[in-house]
């Protein structure tokens, strides 16, 4: 497969604005087309077939497609939605917040879009779970046991957290 493209680049470094590109696919040769004021783009096949859509339809398709290709099946099973996506701040923050609460590693996959495996990866980052022997680390039992948690009730709280300073 073979690109050419058309781009529009001021002096002034403003960003790089795609006018066309074509791409051959076989014998064939294919163009996608942004027409002047960006509206609307067209995309031409090689069999003299074209279609004209608003920019904003174009960009919704290829968003579908590009969720489409992530949920895709391999065999007879199925990847979530954000697989391999990277965690951002407030997501770890909710995802230690729902397990701190007590919800189970399935549940968070499912809120986050995301394999258990990666849902116990990220806990375990964090330092809220023990990917090896599949339960949560100590001080995340701690902070998940209820009121009449006999951990608790026993005086068995988190350890205390030692900050050491430095001091000039």
């Amino acid at each position: 497969m073979r690109y050419e493209h058309e781009a529009h680049q001021s002096q002034t470094h403003d960003p790089l604005v795609w006018e066309r590109v074509i791409w051959r696919q076989g014998d064939g040769r294919y163009s996608f087309e942004v027409s002047e004021g960006g509206l609307h783009a067209t995309l031409r096949s090689p069999h003299g077939t074209s279609l004209t859509l608003p920019l904003i339809a174009w960009e919704g398709l290829l968003d579908a497609l590009s969720a489409a290709r992530k949920t895709r099946t391999r065999g007879e099973r199925s990847f979530p939605v954000r697989s391999g996506a990277r965690w951002y701040d407030g997501e770890t923050d909710e995802l230690a917040a729902g397990f701190r609460a007590g919800r189970t590693i399935a549940q968070l996959a499912r809120a986050h879009n995301r394999s258990e495996f990666a849902v116990e990866a990220q806990l375990d980052r964090m330092g809220l779970w023990d990917r090896v022997a599949r339960q949560p680390k100590a001080q995340a039992r701690d902070l998940q046991s209820g009121p009449g948690d006999v951990r608790r009730d026993a005086g068995q709280g988190p350890a205390p957290i030692s900050f050491v300073t430095d001091r000039d």
